[in-house]
Parts: structure tokens; sequence; C-alpha cells
């Protein structure tokens, strides 16, 4: 009998794939970083709760933009929806202030001579999306489109209570379930163990979260450490443009606090992939030692 199950929480831009498929996809690079340890994951139950193919079909029947959409139709394109136009400004504000981006510089994007600066003035905002895209490692339409589910995610209820639905039934089990998440799975995955009264989740693992937007923590709120977690451990590069900051007592005060390590060198091209993730050593050792603790091994070291 495995002595726990091990649940994977994907992203976004899993469409057309499987379960079996999202399993191969993460194990073969986290046991490649377990190198002589990765026996340990012979002990485990893996489920990789699928719900890519049902986003997809959300986005289309809901009459969502594709991705490029920002990048070609311009202003137009979110005239009638203020507020998703706010969500967007403020995010990319935040990003060209990260990146030291001048107001010059951007002046001469728009092509004009003067414009409201701010994340409120749209023109503004697409100078700093056209701007951020030509710098090496920053995919504007990936980040558009992350935050585009996001958006959703959060404001159709109907959406967040399907994927929430498919998500969760990897969690009923009378096994302890260690639960790692990536991306847009990080908030569905919080947003569900928040609410989860029944079983025991030793520890979450969240990779290149967006939980420390501000978007998330107002929807989330109020925000709590989830009641059947332990331990809570929070990993992401740097240079990732989805996960913007760290999940620190400043930006999601729970008790008790989450572990945070920012320094993971994920060497995907945007830094931001599951890969470069889950095949960090130190993520690897994160779990490894859960699961030794699980089975009651002590002094086994990397």
């Amino acid at each position: 009998m495995p002595m726990a199950r091990l649940v994977l929480i994907h992203g976004r831009a899993q469409e057309g794939k499987s379960e079996a498929a999202l399993i191969e996809e993460w194990m073969t690079p986290l046991r490649r970083a377990l190198g002589d340890k990765a026996s340990c994951l012979d002990k485990v139950e893996v489920r990789a709760p699928f719900y890519g193919d049902r986003l997809v079909e959300f986005l289309s029947s809901l009459g969502e933009p594709t991705p490029g959409d920002i990048l070609v139709r311009g202003s137009n394109i979110y005239e009638d929806d203020e507020k998703y136009r706010a969500f967007l400004g403020e995010h990319f504000e935040a990003l060209r202030q990260r990146k030291g981006i001048e107001d010059a510089a951007l002046l001469e994007e728009a092509n004009i001579d003067l414009i409201e600066r701010g994340p409120q003035n749209w023109l503004w905002v697409l100078a700093v999306i056209r701007f951020l895209n030509k710098i090496p490692g920053i995919d504007a339409e990936v980040i558009e489109s992350l935050l585009r589910d996001v958006w959703i995610y959060f404001q159709r209820q109907t959406v967040r209570k399907e994927i929430d639905k498919i998500v969760a039934s990897a969690f009923k089990t009378e096994l302890p379930v260690v639960c790692i998440a990536h991306s847009l799975g990080t908030i569905v995955g919080y947003n569900i163990l928040k609410n989860f009264t029944k079983g025991s989740v030793p520890q979450f693992m969240t990779l290149g979260s967006p939980l420390g937007l501000d978007i998330s923590r107002r929807a989330l709120s109020p925000l709590v450490h989830p009641p059947t977690v332990g331990r809570w451990f929070n990993a992401r590069d740097r240079r990732d443009v989805v996960a913007l900051y760290p999940l620190s007592g400043d930006r999601f005060p729970v008790v008790p606090v989450i572990s945070n390590y920012d320094d993971v060198e994920n060497q995907t091209s945007n830094s931001h992939g599951i890969s470069g993730y889950i095949g960090s050593p130190v993520v690897a050792k994160e779990l490894y030692s859960t699961l030794s603790n699980l089975e009651g091994v002590h002094g086994r070291r990397f």
C-alpha cells in the first residue's frame, strides 16, 4: 500500500494532454533531480487531475479573446471591460517598475509626445506590453494568457466551480496528501485547500505562483493557512514575471508563515516552465524530506 498520495496540479496551456502525459512531464525531471533518492517516489500514488481541456472549452464558450489580441487589436478589444483592463495595467505597470523601464522609452514606444502615465491609461499599458515583449526572456503574450485565465477563474463562478470539482476529486483519499501546484494551479489548489476540512495534507508546495498578485489576494480574502496543511513551501525564480512576488508576510500574511525560496534557477525559456521548477534540486530536496518523514526515515540527507 502506498504511504501517501502525491497530487500534481498543472497550470494553463495544457490542453490536448492527459493525466498520464502530465505525470510523465512532471515526474521525469523530478526523478532526475532526486537522483539516487528517486526510489521514494515508488512509495507514493501519483494523481494529476486534468482540467486543461475543460478550461479551453470554457474560454471558447465565453467568447474570450485569443492570447495575442491585445497586441494585435490594441485599445479597442477591452473597451467594454474596464476592470479587466485595469487589472492588466496594474500587473504590467508593476513589471515596468521591476524592470526599471524609463518613461522616455515608453513615450518613444507609444510614438506620441505626451501620454498620461500609469496603469489607468490603456495606451500607456500597451506601450509597456510592447516594450516588455522586446526583452529577452519575457513573452508578453504568455503573461497576457496567464492573467486572462486567472481573471476568468476569479470572475466566472461557473468556471471556478467546475475546475475546483475536477481537481478536488484527487484529494478524496484516506492517504496523507502531498500537493505540488504550478502557476494557475497554485490558485486552484489554494482555493480548494482553504476550504478543505477532511484528511491530512502534510505539505503544500507552490511553484511559480501568482498568488501574491493583488487580484489573487483580493479574490481569496480572507487569507488563511489551509487548516489541513502542515508545511507550505513556495518556490520561485526571481526572473519569473508570473510569480512577481514571494508569498511573504507582507503580501500573504498567514499563520503559520509560508516558507519561501526565491532562488530557483529555472532554465526554461521564460523562467516559468514546470520542468525548470520541479527539476530544481531545492524543490526535490524539500519533497524528499517530506516523504522521508512520512515513511519514518531519519538521518538520510542529499
